[in-house]
């Protein structure tokens, strides 16, 4: 869909709608994928303004014209009739985020909040409270997120898409660092063990589960879950990295397993296709997961470039996590006094996230930079990162040909540098990944 006319539904003022024409390329409604939605069978009847939300959904997922989809999600967002159903704001509101729009989706969002169709409707309220959320993951407030997430799933009603609540509630709970939290809502909605691959929400909780994974330290387990979760967005035809960053998130976790050349590919595959796409948030999210993943010269200056892009978008979350490993790496480079803004830039940001995993995190790394902090050896880095995975010193012994002692020795010293008290604060000094 280059060039031509770029004709929503129409028209953009209550009344009876008519679905605009479906042109070669677009995808089919009943084919498209959205989360938290149980496609329609084939030969259903669609209504109008969901059919254009769908269509504008559809070229997101794929990646195509950013600027094509804005407008269109725009104009359904401008029919009374349509902007009155959740099924046409849905997609249309998803669609603006995916284009990194999030201005432009808290504003329709605050609309919506001082309407008493919005306000009334249980139904209405759990959309916009879904939305909602999604907008305060992409903004960086994790937190807010999650309270907004345990709300829809206290209501219990049955048309609540309780797994897609649940899934974005694990991954803003691993976010502020609450593990334990996001594994109880884990247990608790059954997401442990296999899925069924035709769930709409599958997706969702495949990413979710690895970042959970990743996050604990169980790196194998975290790149499979986003491997599969990138299998099963292909399946249904989203190539978008702006619908769930699978790959640079895949690729975070295999640079913490040492596959490096696994990490590398993932990383430059996403920014192929977060360059197509062109938001700013999409190209700094990736151009961060191939920095580290080739940990060479370049690397500084695509940290940079990402810090960059990623404040121009407002995507705190993210802007946190680059300010983080830029400062980390230009401190191991010996830019000391670099390093340290970085990392001082990085918990300021944490804190007004009210993120106190990061802004803790980010606070250890600058104690450590600076000139008093007394740096990890090589063998007790070593020894800490299998200890942060969790292996027993037993067994850290018998990979590393040492003695249990020696471990024991070396783990003291760790925890002195460190400042903390056991393996269980290595989560939080050694890093996420």
């Amino acid at each position: 869909m280059k060039g031509g006319s770029d004709r929503p539904a129409q028209p953009r003022t209550a009344g009876a709608p008519v679905a605009g024409p479906r042109r070669d390329g677009e995808p089919a409604p009943v084919r498209t994928h959205v989360p938290g939605v149980v496609r329609p069978d084939e030969g259903a009847h669609v209504p109008p303004g969901v059919s254009a939300a769908l269509h504008t959904i559809g070229l997101a997922n794929r990646g195509e014209n950013r600027p094509l989809v804005v407008r269109r999600a725009e104009r359904v967002l401008a029919v009374d009739e349509w902007r009155a159903d959740p099924r046409c704001v849905w997609p249309a509101v998803l669609s603006l985020l995916h284009a990194g729009d999030t201005a432009s989706a808290g504003a329709h969002c605050a609309r919506l909040v001082r309407d008493p169709l919005w306000t009334g409707s249980a139904r209405h309220r759990e959309t916009l409270a879904l939305l909602r959320a999604r907008l305060g993951m992409l903004s960086g407030d994790a937190d807010r997120a999650a309270r907004l997430l345990r709300a829809v799933l206290a209501s219990g009603r049955p048309e609540t898409p309780g797994l897609l609540a649940a899934a974005w509630l694990i991954e803003a709970l691993v976010r502020t660092g609450d593990l334990d939290g996001a594994h109880r809502v884990l247990l608790e909605h059954g997401l442990a063990g296999p899925l069924d691959a035709g769930h709409p929400d599958g997706a969702d909780v495949l990413a979710a589960r690895g970042a959970l994974h990743l996050a604990a330290g169980r790196f194998r387990h975290g790149i499979d879950d986003h491997l599969a979760c990138g299998r099963l967005l292909a399946s249904r035809d989203v190539a978008n990295p702006a619908v769930i960053a699978w790959r640079s998130r895949g690729a975070l976790g295999a640079v913490a397993a040492r596959r490096y050349d696994l990490a590398l590919a993932l990383g430059t595959d996403e920014l192929i296709a977060a360059r197509r796409w062109g938001s700013a948030r999409g190209i700094g999210t990736a151009l961060h997961a191939v920095a580290v993943s080739r940990r060479d010269e370049t690397s500084p200056a695509l940290l940079e470039e990402a810090v960059d892009l990623l404040d121009l978008a407002g995507s705190r979350g993210e802007l946190t996590q680059a300010l983080y490993d830029l400062g980390t790496m230009q401190a191991e480079r010996r830019d000391v006094a670099g390093g340290r803004s970085r990392l001082a830039a990085a918990g300021a940001v944490a804190r007004t996230c009210r993120n106190a995993f990061w802004a803790h995190r980010a606070d250890s790394a600058l104690r450590m930079s600076g000139p008093d902090g007394a740096p990890l050896t090589r063998q007790e880095a070593r020894i800490a990162q299998l200890a942060r995975a969790g292996y027993s010193n037993r067994r850290i012994a018998e990979s590393l040909s040492l003695t249990v002692r020696t471990v024991e020795f070396h783990l003291s010293g760790v925890y002195r540098k460190l400042s903390i008290s056991g393996r269980r604060e290595l989560l939080v000094a050694l890093g996420q990944f």
